[in-house]
């Protein structure tokens, strides 16, 4: 019998990995009258707990709190400390959802001095995020803070780079409520050191992935950042504030770069070859050396150094380049249809074999009159 109730309990725990709630539910109770029936008092608690959650995850919170109970009675009774442990840190984080803030407290407190007690360190640091969650909430943000910093510590002792992420997220979230900018701009660089280190020691490639790990935000927290030399093939920066980021000798290829903000930012001998610059903002960015040869349509380049690089076959149709420093590019069948190149300076610059139809241009160096008159015969717009 208890072979059955152990395939059953397996049954659940499959079931429940693949959201089968309700399914897991019934393995899990099945099994729990098997071991019943055996004074089987352990693996009672067990499954009681894991019925919890099942509960849980199915939003009926009141039997949650009775399942986990009902272990924590059980794992007391056989003193079993670990699943004491689990059923107290379960009983904090339900009441934590709940909003029961003071209770939440409560549990996870006597769940930390079970930890401490087996020497625990990742249940520590698990009870310690969970304080740090809840005080929070209750406005005590030096109790917050000081839980979190020890979660933060014993996540680096144990390179849990997740929990190093959390923590400092959390503490941000802390220092913001207490307006503190200074120390949650130095929070935030902490989390990117730590995603560099990451890619550094090759936990994988994917940029984008490895910055979610450490809570780090695409969208919000790299603006004036120090991003240089990374690899960011692939990274998702859509709609993403990367003003004043050093993005220099970065690797873009096929990044997706559209509706982000890049106004000011050093992309010096950035490889963006077939990344998404759709609809970016590139006002006075630094761009020399920088492979372009991507799709650019409406970006707003006004003003930016495009000293020496390279856009040939570039797809710019519509896109601003008023006042850019084009010297020495190469816009070699570069799609300019409708481009503003108002004040750019053209000196040395390839646009043989460029779409020029209703391209604009006014006031630019590097023109001769037998280059305006070409320029015109392209279909251009160019004034004197």
């Amino acid at each position: 019998m208890n072979e059955i109730a152990n395939e059953l309990f397996k049954q659940g725990i499959y079931q429940y990995k693949n959201h089968q709630f309700q399914a897991a539910l019934v393995s899990w109770q099945q099994a729990l009258t098997i071991y019943e029936k055996n004074s089987n008092r352990r693996k009672q608690g067990v499954t009681l707990g894991n019925i919890g959650v099942a509960y849980e995850a199915l939003s009926n919170y009141q039997l949650a709190i009775e399942s986990y109970q009902q272990h924590l009675n059980i794992a007391r009774d056989i003193q079993n400390r670990e699943g004491e442990a689990k059923a107290l840190g379960n009983l904090g984080n339900i009441y934590y959802s709940l909003e029961n803030y003071q209770q939440a407290v409560i549990y996870q407190q006597q769940h930390l001095a079970m930890a401490e007690e087996t020497l625990d360190e990742f249940a520590i640091e698990q009870a310690c995020s969970s304080l740090g969650l809840a005080y929070h909430r209750l406005g005590e943000f030096s109790l917050a803070q000081q839980y979190y910093q020890r979660q933060l510590a014993i996540a680096k002792k144990i390179d849990n780079y997740t929990s190093q992420g959390d923590a400092l997220f959390n503490l941000r979230l802390v220092y913001e409520s207490m307006g503190n900018r200074r120390k949650v701009e130095e929070l935030k660089q902490q989390q990117i050191a730590i995603a560099k280190e990451l890619l550094s020691k090759q936990f994988g490639n994917n940029f984008t992935e490895i910055a979610q790990t450490v809570a780090l935000n695409l969208t919000e927290d790299f603006a004036g950042s120090d991003l240089s030399g990374i690899d960011l093939q692939y990274a998702n920066f859509v709609g993403a504030d990367l003003q004043k980021t050093n993005l220099s000798n970065a690797n873009l290829i096929l990044a997706d770069l559209s509706g982000a903000n890049l106004s000011g930012a050093n992309l010096n001998q950035a490889n963006l070859c077939n990344a998404n610059l759709r609809d970016a903002k590139l006002l006075g960015a630094n761009l020399a050396n920088a492979d372009l040869r991507t799709k650019l349509p409406r970006a707003d380049l006004s003003n930016a150094n495009l000293c020496s690089a390279d856009l040939s076959s570039a797809y710019l149709p519509n896109a601003k380049l008023i006042n850019v420093d084009l010297s020495n590019a190469s816009l070699e069948n570069a799609d300019l249809c409708g481009v503003n190149l108002s004040g750019a300076n053209l000196s040395g610059a390839n646009l043989r074999g460029a779409i020029l139809e209703k391209a604009i241009f006014a006031q630019n160096l590097g023109i001769s009159e037998n280059k305006r008159q070409e320029l015109v015969a392209q279909g251009a717009f160019v004034e004197v």
